[in-house]
């Protein structure tokens, strides 16, 4: 556990400062923004370990290089012990990844001059490599269409692959991918009036870890397996961006750090902080830059136009794609 004295307490704040508000620190490190507002206040005095690790390359340029050197050293990474079975327990329509399995998918890797999970993402489109790591070592069960892609990639025929008859029939049919199939992912979808106390709970880490949806009444839209991780989706209500996007809409919406990351005339969705002027507490609506102005502009000539401040926004992403309804 480490204690935050004056010195990290300082360099904490100008961190803060740095990456335009402690909100946006907060994300990097994945602590609820009350929490680093707690520790530049000196409310709280304590950082676990995991968590300091995490902050202290924000705070490098704003400590001294010798406490810099303290700090890395306390916070050495200590060997991790995992085990794991041979096989995850099985879950309901999942396939078994058996070491038989992981080993004939790994042979046609190496043929493939496939050399890592990340290769093999590049390969079937997934959404994270990170998830295929995971599955190579063994600590997940595969879903049918996953595998599906993973075979017809590698150029494992289905009945040369190491399953059980049923295990089989799970699979898509042989060729479908080459076909023009493409792995999709489902993503819940938020209502309008929903979706500023929706962001308020992505911004909550605590929150986000409780956060569950039900897959069997919550309305959903596909996504590419390429959507980033972490893109929501919201029904827009209103005719303000009209005629670009449409009142019912569904926007799929990838969160960035801060309108540098953000091409001109792109749109966006805001969520402005508790303490700011602003008529609506989250806008979509299209964002201009000219100069050190920022403004959010309706596509509708009858909606409204205003100019902004960057550390009134809690909460920002681009809209990368829409969804309409016929």
């Amino acid at each position: 556990m480490i204690t935050i004295d004056d010195e990290l307490k300082n360099a904490i704040e100008k961190a803060a400062a740095a990456h335009g508000s402690v909100l946006q620190l907060a994300l990097k490190i994945n602590k609820a923004h009350t929490t680093v507002r707690d520790w530049i206040s000196g409310k709280t005095k304590r950082c676990n370990d995991e968590v300091f690790e995490k902050l202290l390359p924000y705070l490098k340029p704003y400590l001294k290089p010798e406490s810099y050197a303290i700090w890395a050293a306390a916070i050495e990474p200590k060997p991790v012990h995992q085990t794991s079975a041979p096989v995850p327990p099985r879950t309901p329509d999942t396939i078994r990844n058996t070491p038989e399995l992981r080993e004939c998918i790994k042979d046609a890797m190496m043929r493939m001059g496939a050399t890592s999970a990340a290769d093999l993402n590049r390969l079937i489109g997934y959404d994270s490599p990170n998830t295929l790591e995971r599955l190579l070592a063994g600590k997940l069960n595969w879903f049918p269409d996953v595998l599906s892609a993973v075979l017809e990639a590698l150029e494992i025929k289905h009945d040369d692959a190491p399953l059980s008859p049923a295990e089989r029939m799970l699979l898509l049919p042989e060729g479908m991918f080459a076909a023009g199939a493409i792995l999709v992912r489902p993503i819940p979808v938020v209502a309008w009036a929903n979706a500023a106390s929706h962001i308020d709970m992505l911004c909550d880490p605590n929150a986000r870890m409780l956060y569950r949806w039900d897959p069997e009444t919550t309305e959903t839209v596909p996504a590419p397996m390429g959507t980033r991780k972490g893109t929501q989706a919201f029904r827009v209500s209103g005719v303000s961006m009209e005629p670009t996007i449409l009142d019912e809409d569904i926007l799929l919406v990838e969160q960035r750090m801060s309108f540098e990351e953000i091409p001109n005339n792109k749109v966006v969705v805001v969520r402005f902080t508790s303490d700011a002027t602003y008529d609506d507490c989250i806008v979509c609506k299209r964002f201009r830059k000219v100069g050190d102005a920022l403004t959010l502009n309706s596509d509708n000539p009858q909606g409204l136009s205003f100019q902004i401040e960057a550390r009134y926004v809690a909460w920002l992403g681009q809209v990368v794609q829409k969804v309409s309804r016929l």
